[in-house]
Parts: structure tokens; C-alpha cells; sequence
């Protein structure tokens, strides 16, 4: 073998193995909501992976916990491998929301997403198909927003690839923005209660861009 191929060998197998491990690098988490999607909103407390925000529901209400689980062995039996949940807050006050401590809608703004990953990208496709719910996620919220008379894209149109959809609408006072969409192993679910489009649209672009990895 000569020199010159030998080297071209090893620089693609040092390739290779830089990009490998780039690849392992992306979790749910690194893909998930981060404060810079967001700037100035505060991270709430009940973040994190689904094991953690299982475990930390435990305290508080333990039929949603007890169900959480439930879906969360159901999913994974489909083929999930992570899930990772991130919600930022105008106020510590407004995370207060997602908790029995809170008092029901937040007063300020909240914005919360979920992103689940998959062994293959089959699997994440055929799941997100099935509108099943996780973590109180689901095809209910984009119902809601057809309830109440709001407006619903799906496909292309959402700038978030064939598979998604998007919903705004205005209830009693509030702004609501759904989105939910598959790319690759992903699955990303976001929610925005009280938020700017701009900022939205803007954190849920931004999710995004990172499942293109």
C-alpha cells in the first residue's frame, strides 16, 4: 500500500471517528429548550430528563406520576430511547404552573417543550403518527386550539418539515402556540402560553436547527 493512500486512510478514519463522536453527543437534552432560545425567562425547577421529572412528580401528585410512567414504559417499549422536558417562565412564579403549588394558569408567560428521541427515524415517524401522549403532550392541545376557533398548519407550511403542525389561537385573554414535529430520530413537542410569536417561533426555529444534526 503506498504512503500516499495510507494517509488518506487514516484521515478518513480520524474523520470518521470525530464524527461518531459528534454524533454521540446529541442527546434530548442538547436539543431541548436552552436558555439561549429564550433569552431572559427563567429555567424552571421541574426540568429535566423524564426519569428525574417522573421521580420529582412523586412528591406532588402521584396519579399524574403513576401515568407518566405508564406512558413512559409504553413508549419505550415502541422504540424511545430519551425524553428530555425544558420550561422557561417571565417568573419563578409562572413554573409554579406546572405544579399542584401553582394556581392554575401562570400571570406572566411560560413556554415548555418535551423532545423524545427513537433507535430510527421509522420508529420516530411512525410514533409521532400515532398522537400519543407523553408528559401531558398530545394531539389534545391541537385540538383545543381547533375548539376555540384558532388557526392550524400542518406539513411544509410550519417551516418544520412534511411531519409537523402548529396551532395559535386566543382564549379568554391568553395567547396559546402549539408546536409538534418529527425529523430524523426526534420527536419535539412545544408549548407557549402568553409568549410573543416572535419569541415562540423563534425558540421552537431554533429547537429545530438542532435536529439537524
Amino acid at each position: 500500500m503506498s504512503r500516499s493512500v495510507l494517509g488518506l486512510l487514516v484521515v478518513l478514519t480520524l474523520v470518521g471517528c470525530t464524527t461518531a463522536a459528534h454524533t454521540n453527543t446529541v442527546s434530548a437534552q442538547s436539543i431541548a429548550l436552552q436558555p439561549g432560545d429564550v433569552s431572559g425567562l427563567v429555567r424552571c425547577a421541574g426540568s429535566g430528563d423524564i426519569q428525574t421529572v417522573i421521580g420529582r412528580e412523586k412528591s406532588t401528585d402521584r396519579g399524574a406520576a403513576s401515568q407518566y410512567a405508564v406512558e413512559w414504559e409504553q413508549w419505550k417499549t415502541q422504540g424511545a430511547t430519551e425524553a428530555y422536558f425544558a420550561a422557561y417562565g417571565q417568573t419563578s412564579t409562572d413554573c409554579d404552573a406546572l405544579s399542584t403549588i401553582g394556581t392554575g394558569a401562570p400571570t406572566g408567560g411560560l413556554i415548555a417543550g418535551l423532545v423524545v428521541t427513537f433507535k430510527d427515524q421509522a420508529i420516530a415517524a411512525r410514533t409521532y403518527r400515532a398522537d400519543s401522549t407523553l408528559l401531558g403532550f398530545g394531539p389534545k392541545d391541537i385540538r383545543f386550539i381547533q375548539l376555540v376557533g384558532g388557526s392550524v398548519m400542518t406539513g411544509t407550511g410550519t417551516g418544520l418539515g412534511p411531519e409537523s403542525v402548529v396551532g395559535s389561537g386566543y382564549v379568554s385573554g391568553a395567547t396559546y402556540y402549539f408546536a409538534f414535529w418529527q425529523k430524523k430520530v426526534v420527536d419535539s413537542f412545544f408549548i407557549a402560553y402568553d409568549m410573543p410569536s416572535a419569541v415562540a417561533e423563534g425558540a421552537t426555529r431554533r429547537v429545530n436547527q438542532r435536529m439537524n444534526w
